[in-house]
């Protein structure tokens, strides 16, 4: 997937965390790394593939599946009652375009 999104992706960056979370907090990461598996989500799925190892309510899925889609991570549309949303990119490109931005701060320093 290429981002066709023209909002520019805001960089957050925590060198102390693991794996994704470097890039984004734990329940963005979570949220994002199903999306990336699942290929698309809604609130209800998204609770559903979470199971009862969460303990997420509704409205914070909702509210993390929103600010995703506002930041540019993910877009979503309407079908039937209901929002699904899609990443952006894949994970490869997500990753890929977090370290050139890295790359280029440290060569910019």
């Amino acid at each position: 997937m290429k981002n066709t999104s023209n909002k520019k992706q805001p960089f957050y960056f925590d060198p102390f965390s693991k794996g994704l979370s470097v890039f984004l907090g734990p329940t963005e990461t979570e949220l994002m790394e199903l999306a990336w598996k699942k290929k698309e989500l809604t609130v209800k799925k998204t609770l559903f593939f979470l199971g009862n190892k969460s303990d997420r309510a509704y409205t914070t899925v909702m509210t993390v599946l929103s600010r995703l889609e506002k930041k540019g991570f993910l877009f979503k549309e309407k079908v039937g009652r209901s929002f699904v949303y899609k990443p952006v990119n894949d994970r490869k490109t997500f990753l890929k375009e977090r370290v050139a931005t890295i790359k280029k701060c440290i060569k910019e320093f």
